[in-house]
């Protein structure tokens, strides 16, 4: 994207200073809402390639070089990287803090003018004034360029801290992958590298506290003498306390993380795998285990918010107890009090506590939250890699390509060599322009053959050679968010007419042809709007359009898709395109085997058999045997497959690909407004995450505060606080007052003693009160979007980007939970403390209200207009921020292709790309938040200014003692930095407001039906037998649009077992939705035992029908998790099911057996291991009804069998609804039905159905080949006639 150029590169000293440059972006967000386009270019010195190469070299060499601890150190590699510009930046720091302890000085000498009026010429009282306003004026000047600055470097640290980790990702090993997880990745790019963004701000302020406090301490030994060990002995005491609080908060944020860590990946597990929980109905099981995670998190959220609010309550005290023990020590020992020793005390302390009170505390607090973020960033930093060398052949184009093994071994786990080694001993010499099927059980080394032959498996023993380019083509066809052109060219140039060739070899003509945009049609994350067999096709495009690659590793590719679009791509494909490539295809469809090369078929990670179909034949090793168990099976060649592996719905045929047009085409209408927030998620894919527009709506408010407190705590809250504020302004009054008359007040001595003690009680109270309610607002707030999360309908996460999802579950609840409480409450403490000044000066100076009003007024016109823009500034920088998590979790997906490509550096580029979109928001959000607080701190000079002048000028009139005076230009002094610091806070609450915004955008989406309905609730043995009838049943993915099922009539019998056929996209899977009510029905209804499904709650629903899913989800655990995932069987249950879908040698062969722990979406496992363990939770839980979704295409032929043959036997006296990727699956079924374009064509026994030559099942049948189908007719006959002897001979 193309950005507005930077004005500040070309403003001038006083611009720059100023921040006047940014004037012209305040006009334009006044006037319309701001978009990416009107962002400025970052500064090279800025941008994320830059300053991650500044990083990297340093941590380069602390890898070389390890400290003491012989580990390297990130936070030493961040200090060597900044450390130099960060010291320049410390004398204008230091500058501010002169200029800060500057103005309480002149003030004392203003006051002493008043105390010697007599004596004193007048231009004395003016020279002050002018010094007062002098100083005043400069301060914010040098501030908000010197904490600009600080922040910019914070902002470095993150953004150079976030592109390491992603280079650190691209380069990480399986077993790494295997050691952490998706959700602990993105919390340590969002929550943890947070913390840095705050860290150089006050770390200055370690040296330069203290050098203030002796500074402050000389001036007022001058004035009290030995009474001032009594204050530094406080202080030193509030500073040690300070000091532990910050410590323990260390120690309570590394305890915080991990719980995070943990809610942040069952949150990603459970949308990964919603559709798999709603159709198991464990809905309410994950609700509760994320929202347990989260309340665990929660409690220790607020140990750290109560330190928090101790911190702030000292911080508030600090200098009423030490001007106390100064004051009562220096009349305990004789002293006398004037107005200008009592000013001068409160004055400097004022000014001292800023930097020891406050940025002190908060350099403590965030040193130690950054050095436990940094030891979690610097673990992950020094995980394993895979071997970059190993393949470094493979990246160069060769005349004469090939791949030589010879003895190679190999095994994922390198730490437990009493593991069986994956693979074993493989020897293969492979040459140009061979074909090479490899073949085998689930299990037996296929994937893991070519993962080591792409670099990612590591050799063990022996040597692998390899010359040439490889292309790679994942079993798992990986697509990231861009448009179907962009997933295939992936980084190439664009040639047409080769780009022609490829789409037509791997059958994706027809279906770009339908869609409106054709190839640049955007798929969304992990390619949404395409099928599974469209899928496998542009990842195999991709691989191909390749042209210089010399090896193509297929894994599995052609079992994604149907017959006749199999026999194409094999034969224009593979034996086409690439006729003169080497490549290496995983399959077990033998009608392919004998136009390949050479067959490898491995078994338990060896070869059993390598050479020519022929030579197989010859030296006696029988193919079909070797892929099938039983005799049955030698008759049929098992590899017939019909629907493709499709997610939701598929769009081959003409009528599905009109109904996916439609489902692409969402992505254009999509609104925006407010008034659409129910909907606006549910268009589909959208390319760009929608921004609410304007003010944070009231109700927004409303809700939040709501969740936090009821009525009666609220008014007690502000009574409370207005108490502090009135007691607060008090205690400095009295003191006016005792430094007037000291003689008359003496025996009200012990009262002004005390005064400070209630005052220090109603500040911890109010403090502590309102951590209290922000603390309840988010942890209710966050307990209902948890409990939201497994309602919301389907469509919701089908059409949303997974990663927007979780970056509103990871920062934004991070900015809720920990930034957004203490800057509300700044806020609300700051604003009554400046109205409590305003009235204390006004009542004591009536003058100073004309200039009040008209700064009052201007500074109400400035506010508004600053939040215009900085609203929009705020919701740009959260919507650029989800495409670097987007931009991440993809290549986690994808990163065995991303490898095997080479292009990790193009990668690394579009990360690059999104960061610096990012980081142009946030140097917006900076520059823009220090121009408006500028502009404040010059109001609040003005004011102090007026304060000042008015004093000297009406004394006389007004009769003014230097009490007084003191103590209006005490406060009004306090008021510097701190207004602006108070409104900025207020600005900075409403930016907050905007994640609870987006979070409560998804807690108003609307939920799915009821899980429960009394009134309708089933009888406890439902279903009883396990009919099913489809009455007219009409479906569609999307309101209005077009339907998928279309006026659907038919009728289950009891323990009938019925066969799904249909080419891609006929409406299958459709049908199994609405069977679950994942969408409720456009017209119709679906009976079960009489018993109508729209009527019944979803739960009672849901649990009565068992399913096996075609996509194998499994949640990160143990394996017993993942069968029994809320312990409901015993031990011998789980070991029974696992023996009946041939897992149970497998699992007892791993040393942990049951308590084996899983990767995240079971990675450590094959893909039909996977498999076969969903279909384990099936049998455990036995239900009269089973459905069975295209669900044994990623397991070997010999499997299928023994899958099937346990099917029958477990569920031979229930329903059975099998969706069919294999015809001989479902051959011996009771009934087929054959669906096309959303409509029954056929429903009757297999037999029958072949007899009509012109049917639709025949006509499938044929398409498999002329012998094939004769043996399937023969199945199909056998079969008919036993039932039926059988039948008769009863």
């Amino acid at each position: 994207m193309t950005l507005k150029p930077n004005t500040m590169k070309k403003s001038n000293i006083f611009s720059y200073i100023t921040f006047w440059w940014l004037n012209d972006l305040f006009a334009e967000g006044r006037n319309r809402t701001l978009q990416e386009a009107d962002m400025y270019e970052l500064d090279p010195s800025d941008r994320s390639e830059e300053i991650c190469n500044k990083l990297e070299k340093h941590w380069e060499s602390e890898k070389e070089k390890p400290g003491k601890t012989g580990k390297p150190s990130l936070l030493r590699a961040i200090t060597k990287t900044y450390v130099n510009k960060f010291m320049v930046l410390g004398t204008l720091g230091l500058f501010t803090e002169i200029l800060r302890i500057a103005i309480p000085i002149f003030i004392i000498q203003l006051i002493r003018y008043f105390e010697n009026k007599d004596t004193s010429p007048t231009w004395h009282g003016y020279a002050y004034a002018a010094a007062i306003t002098f100083s005043s004026i400069i301060l914010p000047l040098v501030y908000h360029l010197y904490f600009y600055q600080m922040q910019r470097i914070g902002w470095h640290i993150r953004a150079s801290t976030c592109a390491l980790m992603y280079k650190k990702t691209l380069r990480l090993s399986r077993r790494s992958l295997q050691q952490t997880s998706t959700g602990q990745i993105i919390n340590l790019g969002s929550s943890d590298v947070a913390r840095f963004d705050f860290l150089p701000i006050f770390l200055h302020y370690l040296w330069m506290g203290p050098l203030e406090c002796i500074a402050v301490w000389y001036i007022l030994w001058q004035e009290v003498g030995m009474a001032l060990l009594a204050g530094i002995g406080v202080f030193l005491l509030i500073t040690i306390t300070q000091i532990s609080i910050g410590r323990q908060f260390g120690k309570l944020r590394s305890a915080t993380a991990v719980l995070t860590d943990k809610r942040i990946r069952l949150t990603n597990e459970v949308i990964t795998g919603i559709r798999t929980i709603k159709m198991h109905a464990w809905e309410e099981p994950f609700a509760k285990l994320v929202e347990d995670a989260r309340r665990t998190e929660v409690m220790k959220i607020i140990q750290s918010s109560s330190m928090k609010a101790f911190n702030s309550c000292i911080y508030f005290c600090q200098e009423k107890l030490t001007t106390f023990a100064i004051l009562l020590t220096f009349v305990a020992m004789g002293g006398t009090i004037t107005a200008s020793k009592v000013f001068s005390i409160v004055g400097l302390l004022n000014a001292l506590r800023l930097s020891t009170g406050m940025f002190i505390s908060l350099a403590i607090e965030h040193t130690f939250s950054s050095i436990v973020s940094c030891k979690r960033i610097q673990k992950y930093l020094i995980l394993e890699e895979y071997d970059t060398e190993q393949n470094k052949d493979a990246n160069e184009s060769s005349c004469q390509p090939f791949v030589k093994l010879q003895n190679f071994s190999a095994m994922w786990e390198t730490d437990k060599p009493h593991r069986k080694k994956t693979l074993q001993y493989i020897s293969a010499d492979i040459k140009n322009g061979e074909l090479i099927a490899v073949i085998g059980s689930v299990g037996s080394g296929k994937s893991s053959l070519l993962s080591a032959l792409t670099g990612e498996l590591s050799a063990l023993d022996g040597t692998k050679k390899i010359k040439g380019k490889i292309s790679y083509v994942d079993q798992l066809p990986w697509i990231f968010s861009g448009t179907i052109r962009e997933n295939i060219l992936f980084g190439s140039e664009y040639d047409s007419k080769w780009y022609t060739q490829v789409i037509t070899a791997c059958s994706l003509s027809q279906d770009l042809n339908v869609l409106k945009d054709g190839d640049l049609t955007p798929v969304g994350e992990r390619g949404l709007t395409l099928s599974g067999g469209q899928k496998a096709r542009v990842a195999l495009a991709r691989a191909v359009y390749r042209k210089d690659a010399d090896i193509f590793l297929m894994d599995d590719t052609l079992s994604s898709v149907d017959t006749a679009v199999a026999n194409h791509i094999f034969h224009h494909c593979i034996n086409g395109l690439l006729l003169k490539k080497i490549r290496i295809l995983v399959t077990n469809q033998m009608s392919f085997l004998k136009d390949c090369g050479r067959i490898m078929a491995l078994k338990e990670g060896r070869v059993v058999g390598f050479g020519s179909y022929e030579e197989l034949l010859d030296s006696g090793f029988d193919l079909v045997t070797f892929l099938n168990k039983n005799d049955e099976a030698n008759k049929t060649d098992q590899s017939f497959r019909l629907g493709s592996r499709t997610v939701e719905h598929t769009f081959n045929t003409e009528s599905d690909t009109r109904q996916s047009a439609y489902y692409i085409d969402k992505l254009k209408t999509a609104t925006s407004t407010e008034s659409t927030t129910s909907n606006e998620y549910l268009s589909v894919g959208n390319k760009e995450e929608v921004r609410a527009q304007g003010s944070v709506k009231r109700r927004v408010y409303l809700n939040y505060f709501r969740l936090g407190a009821n009525t009666i705590f609220m008014v007690t809250m502000i009574i409370v606080s207005l108490a502090s504020h009135v007691l607060y302004i008090m205690n400095d009054w009295w003191l006016a007052e005792w430094s007037q008359g000291f003689e008359n007040h003496i025996k009200k001595s012990s009262n002004s003693n005390s005064l400070p003690k209630p005052t220090e009680l109603f500040t911890l109270e109010e403090d502590g009160s309102g951590s209290s309610v922000n603390l309840n607002r988010t942890i209710f707030s966050a307990n209902t979007i948890d409990e939201k999360s497994t309602e919301f309908d389907t469509k919701f996460y089908r059409n949303i980007y997974i990663r927007r999802i979780l970056n509103r579950f990871s920062k934004d609840m991070c900015e809720i939970d920990e930034f957004l409480p203490p800057r509300f409450w700044d806020f609300l403490f700051i604003t009554g403390f400046i109205v409590s000044v305003i009235i204390l000066t006004a009542v004591t100076n009536y003058f100073v209200v004309f200039i009040v009003i008209p700064l009052g007024a201007y500074f109400v016109w400035l506010r508004k207009y600053y939040l215009h823009t900085s609203r929009d500034i705020k919701r740009l920088e959260g919507t650029t921020r989800s495409p670097i998590f987007s931009h991440l979790s993809s290549t986690l997906q994808g990163l065995p292709t991303v490898r095997a490509f080479r292009v990790e550096k193009q990668f690394k580029e579009k990360y690059h790309q999104n960061q610096n979109l990012h980081s142009a928001s946030w140097f917006l959000f900076l520059t823009s938040s220090h121009w408006f607080g500028l502009r404040l701190d010059l109001i609040t000079a003005i004011f102090i200014s007026a304060v000042a002048f008015l004093c000297v000028v009406c004394a006389s009139l007004l009769n003014l003692t230097p009490g007084e005076v003191g103590l209006i230009l005490t406060f009004s002094a306090g008021m510097v930095t701190l207004l602006q610091w108070g409104v900025r806070q207020s600005a900075e609450v409403e930016n907050l407001m905007t994640s609870v915004e987006r979070i409560q955008q998804y807690y108003r989406l609307p939920s799915e039906a009821a899980s429960e309905i009394e009134a309708t609730k089933p009888p406890a043995d439902w279903p009883f037998c396990g009919r099913i009838q489809f009455n007219k049943v009409s479906f569609s993915y999307f309101k209005n649009g077009p339907n998928v099922l279309k006026e659907v009539c038919l009728r289950i019998k009891p323990n009938e077992k019925i066969g799904v056929v249909g080419r891609t996209g006929a409406g299958k899977t459709s049908l199994v939705a609405a069977l679950f009510r994942l969408n409720e029905l456009e017209n119709g209804e679906i009976y079960i035992d009489g018993i109508p499904i729209s009527t019944l709650g979803l739960k009672d629903l849901r649990v009565a029908i068992s399913v096996i899913p075609q996509d194998p989800i499994l949640f990160a655990g143990t394996m017993r998790r993942n069968i029994d995932p809320f312990d409901i069987y015993t031990d011998d249950k789980l070991w029974e099911a696992l023996a009946k879908v041939q897992l149970a040698d497998f699992v007892k062969s791993l040393s942990l057996q049951l308590n084996t722990e899983m990767a995240e979406t079971g990675s450590n496992f094959s893909v039909g291991q996977r498999q076969l363990i969903c279909f384990a939770r099936a049998i455990l839980a036995k239900t009269k009804i089973l459905v069975i979704d295209e669900a044994t295409a990623n397991v070997d032929m010999r499997t299928d069998q023994l899958i099937q043959s346990t099917i029958r036997e477990e569920f031979k006296h229930c329903t059975v609804i099998t969706i069919a990727h294999r015809i001989n699956t479902v051959i011996d079924s009771d009934r087929i039905l054959v669906l096309g374009g959303g409509l029954v064509k056929e429903f009757d026994e297999p037999y029958k159905l072949l007899q009509n030559k012109n049917g639709y099942f025949a006509n499938i049948i044929k398409t498999i080949g002329c012998q094939e189908a004769k043996i399937l007719e023969s199945e199909a006959k056998r079969i008919y006639d036993k039932k039926y002897l059988l039948d008769n001979h009863t």
